[in-house]
């Protein structure tokens, strides 16, 4: 298993962009690949998701920002068109994400189809 790069948080919309993990110097802003399709960008921690792609579309985070939380945002935006959602929303949407995957996951081993 790799290890997760540390960065300049300055420098990660590329790795946003092209969906790779990645934490900036002090950790505090954060990329994580949950499922081969589920990618989530977080600041200060799983409580606050910044971005969310779901393998097909983008989302964003509209609550209310901290000053450091707005420039983790601005640094991570992904330049590409997303939907506004609270953050109730998107953790909501990733825990579902990852139980449906973890189910699926299941079913495919008990069938002997997971790889």
């Amino acid at each position: 298993m790799s290890k997760t790069p540390r960065i300049n948080g300055r420098k990660c919309r590329p790795y946003v962009q092209e969906r790779k993990a990645f934490q900036n110097s002090n950790g505090q802003l954060y990329a994580v690949r949950h499922t081969p399709l589920l990618y989530v960008v977080y600041s200060y921690g799983e409580h606050w998701p910044l971005f969310v792609h779901d393998g097909f579309d983008w989302y964003e985070n509209e609550d209310k920002y901290s000053p450091t939380t707005t420039r983790h945002r601005s640094n991570a935006n992904p330049y590409a068109a997303t939907q506004l959602r609270s953050c109730t929303w998107l953790k909501q949407f990733i825990a579902n994400h990852k139980g449906h995957y973890r189910a699926l996951h299941e079913v495919q081993s008990t069938l002997g189809l997971a790889a």
